[in-house]
């Protein structure tokens, strides 16, 4: 209406456009589009709306959560610095550090499984024994990687001390470097999960591996039968495919991201949120997304403003 009455002032139609090279009386489509979905854009973030990024615990309730740590070979790789184990340990530190009202168990397996420390509401408990844990921690033929014999004991374990408000988690924290049939672990899986036990599993290392040496003080490589040294790499194909049966999620938790997400699917009460950053909700997005929105509005409404006839004589 602005525009029109502008357009009148200037003698008609057809006189403003011959003065502003600009259609006065077109209906400004690409505004009405921008304001439309601001304002839905908007009206959404007003709501509050919630939405689930991935699996996670029910905020409301305890959990019961027992740590499996791979105390294998495979974990003194340092494809992930300084090794996979020390990466490990930091894991731990942080998840006993965002979860201090918690039961938190710890156990350690390669090729057999072993308690370390059961359940128990003190996490500084589980941070110390976690600082102590080392690959000679086990005996050397006991080097392999057994998943199911680890998901079987760490449900075990968990038993003992059953809390019947609680949620029951198993967190695996491995390379997945393992000798099994897939089969066979899918087997356990499906029993923990009968038993309402859910399956997290945290990924350490990387698809390009890392050479192996042996323990001791003269570390030496470590090579197959066929002479070539042995690469241990990250299977997070079946890590992930554990945790999508076991009603849980894989994080890879080499890097930062990965473990933020991790530590955040564990998050107790929904306004908290993973060390590094405040949790945000989709009405924040739904806000950012508007802006641009908004600006591209006041561009349109500002790039239609009639040029003087003074200006326009000047050019000609």
């Amino acid at each position: 209406r602005r525009r029109r009455k502008l357009a009148d002032a200037f003698g008609g139609r057809e006189a403003a456009r011959r003065l502003t090279s600009k259609d006065l009386y077109r209906f400004p489509r690409q505004r009405l589009l921008c304001l439309t979905a601001a304002g839905f854009a908007l009206s959404l973030a007003a709501a509050g709306p919630q939405v689930d990024l991935g699996t996670s615990l029910n905020p409301l309730q305890p959990v019961d959560l027992l740590i499996a740590v791979d105390l294998s070979l495979s974990m003194t790789g340092t494809d992930v610095a300084p090794s996979r184990l020390e990466r490990a340990k930091q894991v731990i530190q942080e998840i006993t550090e965002s979860m201090p009202d918690e039961r938190i168990g710890l156990s350690v397996f390669a090729d057999w499984p072993y308690s370390v420390l059961p359940m128990t509401d003190d996490p500084t408990l589980v941070r110390f024994f976690a600082e102590a844990l080392n690959p000679e921690l086990v005996l050397e033929r006991d080097q392999g990687t057994s998943l199911s014999s680890a998901i079987t004991h760490a449900r075990e374990m968990l038993e003992t001390r059953r809390r019947p408000e609680a949620q029951q988690v198993i967190l695996l924290i491995t390379d997945g470097e393992g000798h099994e049939n897939e089969a066979v672990i899918m087997d356990t899986v499906a029993a923990a999960v009968a038993q309402g036990v859910r399956i997290w599993t945290a990924g350490i290392g990387t698809r390009a591996g890392s050479e192996l040496t042996s323990l001791g003080e003269d570390p030496m490589p470590v090579v197959g039968e066929d002479g070539q040294a042995i690469v241990a790499r990250l299977n997070d194909g079946l890590l992930r495919r554990i945790a999508d049966a076991g009603g849980g999620r894989f994080q890879n938790v080499s890097g930062r991201v990965g473990l933020r997400s991790l530590l955040s699917s564990f998050r107790r009460v929904d306004a908290e949120s993973a060390p590094g950053g405040e949790a945000v909700g989709l009405a924040f997005w739904l806000v950012l997304f508007s802006i641009p929105l908004l600006l591209m509005d006041g561009w349109l409404d500002a790039s239609g403003v009639v040029e003087s006839p003074r200006h326009k004589e000047g050019t000609a």
